[in-house]
């Protein structure tokens, strides 16, 4: 690669080079994810290329849709090898922290295949040979769209609609504080193609059962107020998952909840969907930066919303996170 070329231009460059690539994300695959997968993978048939995506996990129930015109597989040991033979690049979206990728990432080196990393989340320099991480992006989806226009590719309804799906969720429906000048005019760009916001928010929102409803109840109404009720706590159980018939999925949302009560800095949610492995979602109301707590366990994510996946009991990893959470909170004090 040419040492002065920018990310931007390694990709295309990447692009380029290959004709047959494999698309995955994250675990839990969220709305930009799953969009951005989709855009980018009707943006290389465009030009000729194939394009197929394989998960660690199943599409969500309320992303459906946008697997209309798309492929997509969940792991298996047999349709990964087969994937990763039939391909000759991979391309990793919406993270740069290879442990997040799941099952899948376990045959990058098996198959010694050229990878790119297109990601928006600060916390890890990407393991790719390419690697286009933009922190200061809302959204995977807004990087796939400069990439695309600047690819000269063409925005068609199903690409804008997938692109709108990525905006839509990771700025929550364009409401946190990461939505900027940039994503507002890329959203009055994609509704010039005929996108209805309405039922595209429905579509992804208008999903939940009636036991996740009440599993939220449960968890909300245990929640913990600590250091002066600045720090909120919440738990999830593996007996509750299974009582309500949920995965980790399901929790989508949960942790925003308290981020509405005043006075809020930091709101944390242990949830352990299988006996010893707890997933930790964190989530600031602004004033305290928690990505750091968070990668210096193994996870990431934004200044005001990461992650990560801890082996223990709950209160063992409560034990790890919690006293570095106090101490951020009382630094806020003013």
């Amino acid at each position: 690669m040419n040492p002065v070329s920018t990310p931007r231009a390694a990709f295309h460059e990447f692009i380029a080079r290959h004709r047959r690539f494999l698309l995955t994300t994250h675990i839990n695959p969220d709305g930009d994810g799953l969009g951005s997968e989709t855009a980018l993978a009707l943006w290389l048939a465009q030009s000729g290329r194939e394009a197929r995506v394989l998960n660690d996990a199943v599409m969500p129930l309320n992303f459906t849709f946008l697997g209309r015109d798309v492929a997509y597989e969940s792991y298996e040991p047999e349709v990964a090898e087969r994937r990763f033979t039939e391909a000759d690049a991979v391309i990793v979206l919406d993270t740069s922290n290879r442990q997040r990728v799941g099952r899948v990432a376990q045959h990058f080196d098996r198959h010694a295949i050229p990878i790119a990393v297109v990601d928006h989340h600060v916390s890890h320099a990407g393991f790719g040979q390419v690697n286009v991480i933009e922190p200061e992006k809302a959204a995977t989806g807004e990087i796939i769209y400069d990439l695309i226009r600047e690819g000269g590719g063409t925005i068609t309804r199903t690409i804008a609609e997938a692109l709108y799906v990525a905006l839509m969720t990771d700025t929550g429906s364009f409401r946190y504080s990461n939505t900027d000048s940039h994503a507002h005019r890329m959203a009055a760009e994609l509704l010039t193609h005929g996108l209805d916001p309405q039922r595209l928010h429905s579509d992804v929102h208008s999903h939940a059962s009636a036991g996740r409803l009440r599993f939220f109840g449960e968890v909300l109404s245990a929640l913990e107020m600590l250091e002066d009720g600045r720090l909120v706590v919440l738990e999830a159980a593996p007996e509750q998952f299974q009582r309500h018939g949920l995965v980790g999925a399901d929790t989508d949302g949960l942790v925003d909840l308290p981020r509405t009560i005043g006075g809020v800095e930091v709101v944390a949610l242990f949830s352990e969907v299988d006996p010893g492995k707890v997933k930790v979602s964190l989530r600031s109301t602004g004033r305290v930066s928690i990505d750091q707590v968070a990668s210096r366990l193994g996870g990431g994510g934004h200044v005001h919303a990461a992650g990560v996946l801890l082996r223990g009991t709950r209160a063992e990893v409560r034990e790890r996170v919690l006293p570095a959470l106090g101490e951020l909170v009382r630094a806020a004090v003013v």
